[in-house]
């Protein structure tokens, strides 16, 4: 009991509800529904029990306007409109290791990119929820967490672990591990399907030192020459060395894989890193039917004077060092671009 005021009409005492079964529109077309609907609940609601006059119809635009409203909604509710929630996903575990994680990182996620390399944050990349990493980590330990990423039936060529630094949006280059197999460079491709919805096992291993970055190397990459058809991935690696076995070039302290693949025109690229000293940054190409130890450097930042002399670059605590240009040359394949191994003063 109650009281209904609506501009269009007078004063309603003691109104009733009903609850009313929701027709099945499975069976016949949605307006005749409405229609029935419509007529029962007239009937039924479109009447006021009173002391004087027991049943009257009530009658006014506005409430047969109210009841077809309601009737509408009813009726929707059983309208597959295809808003159902996804149930294909990607399933796994990160494997965090190195040392505790900095300060600064305000957020991991889990990322599955639609294309590789993967242009734009937006279009290109589907997020996971936030990861619940360990900021306390122990440097001698790995931390393991969990994760579930929900995204749509399709081939996903990359999926990876991406942080982000507090008070800054996200950036493509602050990758922490990628998923791959054993002694392999390039991505896994990951696919979801119908007849496998839910891919269990896509686990990351994540390295925290990939996260000390205060600072950033920026420059210019010039491709020469004709790209190799089979081209997998072509990626920027910054060492703090000058790699003269396959061990060391394990000692990479910054690494990006954004570069576009197939392009013509230079590429302006900006890779955040940890302040210090790299004396070797070069661009290598992996081909997709190459192995890890078949990957190959085709292009480095040299001595102006000596093309085979790698230039090393010291960057301080918030500096962006600009100008590191590198020309790539893609008919220094299959062996690789030659260079120097030995530091010596650039003249």
């Amino acid at each position: 009991p109650g009281t209904f005021e609506h501009p269009n009409t007078r004063h309603l005492e003691g109104a009733w509800c009903f609850f009313l079964p929701v027709p099945d529109v499975s069976r016949r077309s949605f307006f005749s529904e409405v229609l029935e609907c419509f007529s029962y609940l007239l009937y039924l609601c479109g009447r006021k029990k009173t002391s004087t006059s027991g049943w009257m119809i009530l009658k006014g635009k506005a409430v047969i306007q109210g009841i077809l409203g309601a009737c509408l909604l009813l009726s929707a509710c059983k309208i597959d409109h295809g808003l159902a929630p996804l149930k294909t996903r990607i399933r796994g575990k990160i494997l965090f290791q190195g040392p505790t994680p900095p300060e600064y990182v305000a957020e991991v996620r889990v990322v599955a990119a639609k294309r590789f390399p993967p242009e734009n944050l937006t279009s290109d990349v589907i997020f996971s929820e936030r990861l619940a990493f360990d900021p306390q980590k122990d440097p001698t330990r790995l931390d393991t967490v969990r994760y579930e990423l929900v995204a749509e039936a399709r081939t996903y060529p990359a999926v990876g672990v991406l942080w982000r630094r507090a008070g800054a949006p996200w950036e493509l280059t602050n990758i922490l591990g990628i998923y791959t197999d054993p002694l392999q460079f390039a991505p896994k491709p990951v696919t979801v399907d119908e007849t496998n919805p839910v891919v269990e096992g896509v686990d990351i291993l994540a390295n925290w030192d990939l996260a000390f970055r205060d600072a950033y190397i920026q420059g210019t990459i010039y491709f020469r020459g004709t790209w190799p058809e089979d081209t997998e991935i072509l990626a920027l690696g910054m060492f703090p060395i000058i790699p003269k076995t396959a061990v060391e070039f394990l000692t990479i302290k910054a690494l990006d894989i954004t570069i576009p693949l197939f392009r013509e025109e230079p590429y302006s690229y900006r890779t955040p890193v940890a302040s210090g000293v790299y004396k070797f940054i070069a661009v290598f190409w992996k081909g997709r039917n190459t192995s890890i130890f078949d990957i190959r450097a085709i292009g480095f930042y040299a001595c102006p004077g000596d093309s085979l002399l790698p230039l090393s670059v010291a960057v301080q605590p918030g500096e962006t060092k600009t100008g590191v240009d590198i020309v790539v040359d893609f008919s220094h394949l299959p062996a690789g671009v030659p260079y120097k191994t030995v530091e010596e003063p650039c003249r």
